[in-house]
């Protein structure tokens, strides 16, 4: 099932993974009140892994059970492998094991069936702000091999004199290095290039 695109939704594809057929129909259709959307459905893991491999999904709707396949979460993991795609589960499973295996994908939110149309047009929401998000983050520029040095060390709490020492330059050079990456991510402090650095996994957490 496939709406035409529609650049002021940035061409936003959804893969539905369910197995029953009007579920996966009804899911589309609620979505597609909020925009021109571009929807694939897929029944199994084989299904859902070709889809994902040939077309730029940005948003998974699951089911947890499939019959006589792999349950949801664990075709998300394998795609999520690939690169990270934000996850809607909707499942008629309350067990915590299906939930704890549902939240080491960090779902957008789980949805139990039968659910209500406003609860998944909110979850939608959410899951768009997080595609924005992440796009955005994915927009900057990732510092060089140096620039990633100085912010690590200064996220370890080292000042100007310190970093100078360790990478054997100028505590003047360092000086500059850290306005000049203020000014390359556009912040205004190294507090805030800090937060950026580790929202965006540009260092190691120790």
């Amino acid at each position: 099932m496939t709406s035409q695109e529609n650049t002021s939704t940035k061409d936003l594809h959804i893969l539905i993974i369910e197995d029953e057929i009007l579920v996966a129909e009804n899911i589309a259709k609620i979505l597609s009140k909020q925009g021109d959307y571009i929807f694939s459905i897929a029944a199994n893991e084989k299904e859902a892994l070709k889809i994902f491999k040939n077309n730029p999904v940005k948003l998974i709707v699951s089911d947890i059970h499939l019959n006589n396949s792999a349950d949801g979460t664990c075709i998300v993991k394998k795609i999520q492998g690939e690169h990270w795609v934000p996850v809607i589960y909707i499942s008629a499973y309350t067990d915590k094991s299906f939930l704890d295996a549902a939240l080491e994908t960090e779902p957008v939110v789980y949805l139990v069936k039968p659910f209500l149309e406003r609860q998944l047009l909110v979850a939608f929401s959410i899951a768009l702000n997080k595609i924005e998000k992440f796009e955005m983050d994915n927009a900057v520029a990732k510092p060089s091999s140096r620039e990633l040095q100085i912010i690590a060390l200064l996220t370890r709490g080292f000042n100007s004199r310190d970093i100078g020492n360790i990478l054997f330059l100028s505590e003047h050079t360092i000086k500059t290095q850290r306005k000049n990456l203020l000014k390359k991510f556009d912040v205004a402090s190294t507090y805030e290039l800090i937060a950026l650095a580790a929202r965006l996994k540009w260092v190691k957490n120790e």
